[in-house]
């Protein structure tokens, strides 16, 4: 992927152009292909891409200056640069927004974070709620109401961005680090940290993720601004996390993972490089925070002999416990009931038994996991999807849980009260695992306010709503929580 140039020059179609015209209904012009359908920016033809008949290609080759197309996936690609674009101009924007407008919900997410007219999916609107701009927030104190624009499908890390800037903490230790790690330029010195050049367009080994990150949660507090572009961030990504490369919709959940394992390595290895010591597993902000361990325990169900190990978490992957049969799709169950399910005590499949040291064989075994270590920081993931070897569907159970005060005691190893608070979730909106849109809810600890973050938008919301959607992650704060 590479910053374009072009992007100022190779672009001539205008958002009314592509009015009405739905990418599912794209064909190209010479051999009328509907697979892989991208539009020149230049003159507006449709034609397909070079795995099909390689009809976009030859268009850019025999027309000088049309140089980029954008795909129905939001994707904006330059045939000069053989390559996918990630530097965009309010044109651009305007394009994709325009696209997506004419997309099911279900197949991209839109460009400027607002779903279509005719999906009802109960995403609040600027109609509903109190829409926040550049103006109301310069007098908004404290509270932080910047979006994230929507790159192309990006849905997915805007809401895992706002998710982890909501956590205090986390946030006040990267706007903490040096800002001479960015390396501004002398005339750019007075410019906002998140507008300092960084060092993503030069080889893999000197992307730094802790820079973007550091970027984008000094950006989500300016109050001169209503929206922010991650672009930058988002080429840190695709370099440093191929699978994430390209425009297709991503699961915010594995993301999480990847980012929380890659900013862990980079702030281990900056310490090395720094002199210090980094061999425990608590030595950086990403562990401090979110690392805690479960306790397993293992026994053989023929000679009661027990093993007992440790490991290391980042955030608990819950399961929605099964309905009964006769229970309607839609019944309720509790966040405690997924914690309850999660630690009971397991019956294992013969394919899973565990070899005893005492029987010398295989036996029929039981498991128990218990939280042992509680991290401060407590992510919880609701395994809404389940995959077989041909459909992937969504739970769409409603689980019910607590915005203040949880107490998981019961589920841990010593039983020792501890109430954590809800600092915001993600959802997910549609049915497929590989579609739909993400929205996230934040609480503001200074207020005592929720906002809802949709991509570049972001409206006023309220404890009701909040306890009333379908959540998919959610990120609990040990009350009174400090870090020493």
């Amino acid at each position: 992927m590479v910053d374009c140039q072009h992007v100022h020059e190779a672009v001539a179609i205008t958002a009314k152009q592509l009015r009405n015209r739905q990418p599912q209904s794209w064909t190209c012009m010479d051999c009328r292909s509907q697979k892989s359908p991208w539009v020149c920016l230049m003159c507006g033809e449709v034609r397909c891409g070079r795995y099909v008949n390689g009809h976009a290609k030859q268009h850019a080759e025999s027309n000088p200056g049309h140089l980029l197309c954008m795909g129905s996936d939001l994707s904006l690609f330059c045939y000069v640069h053989n390559d996918y674009v990630v530097n965009e101009t309010p044109l651009i924007q305007d394009l994709r927004t325009e696209i997506s407008r004419n997309s099911p919900l279900e197949d991209v997410s839109a460009g400027d974070g607002s779903p279509t007219p005719d999906n009802n999916v109960g995403l609040p609107t600027p109609k509903k709620a109190k829409l926040y701009n550049g103006d109301q927030i310069a007098h908004a104190g404290p509270v932080r109401s910047v979006g994230l624009l929507n790159l192309g499908n990006t849905c997915f890390m805007n809401a895992i961005l706002q998710s982890l800037c909501n956590v205090s903490q986390f946030r006040e230790y990267f706007q903490s680090l040096e800002v001479a790690a960015l390396e501004p330029a002398e005339a750019e010195l007075k410019k906002p940290i998140h507008q300092y050049p960084t060092r993503n367009h030069c080889s893999t080994d000197s992307v730094s993720l802790v820079e973007e990150m550091q970027k984008v949660f000094w950006a989500l507090w300016d109050k001169e601004v209503s929206s922010y572009s991650p672009n930058s961030f988002l080429s840190a990504v695709w370099k440093l996390v191929p699978r994430f490369r390209g425009y297709h919709q991503q699961d915010a959940h594995e993301f999480l993972r990847y980012l929380l394992d890659q900013l862990h390595t980079e702030l281990q290895r900056r310490s090395n490089t720094n002199g210090g010591s980094c061999h425990k597993w608590n030595d950086t902000i990403v562990s401090k925070l979110f690392g805690g361990r479960l306790q397993s325990d293992v026994t053989c169900l023929a000679c009661k002999k027990e093993s007992r190990t440790h490991d290391p978490i980042l955030d608990i992957s819950l399961d929605i416990p099964e309905m009964k049969k006769g229970e309607a799709s839609q019944s309720n169950c509790s966040l405690l009931d997924c914690l309850a399910s999660f630690t009971s005590l397991e019956i294992l499949d013969q394919t899973e038994w565990y070899h005893c040291d005492q029987c010398k064989c295989r036996q029929p075994s039981s498991k128990k996991l218990t939280i042992e270590s509680l991290p401060s920081v407590l992510c919880l993931h609701l395994k809404r999807f389940r995959y077989t070897t041909f459909v992937r569907t969504k739970l769409n159970t409603q689980v019910d849980f607590p915005l203040c005060g949880l107490d998981i005691a019961p589920y841990t190893v010593t039983g020792g009260k501890t109430a954590y608070d809800l600092a915001s979730l993600v959802v997910h909106h549609g049915s497929g695992a590989g579609s739909g849109h993400y929205t996230m809810y934040a609480h503001s600890a200074v207020t005592g306010t929720w906002f809802h973050f949709n991509d570049g938008t972001v409206v006023d919301s309220d404890s009701q709503t909040v306890a009333a959607v379908k959540a998919y992650i959610l990120f609990y704060v040990k009350r009174d929580l400090s870090l020493r």
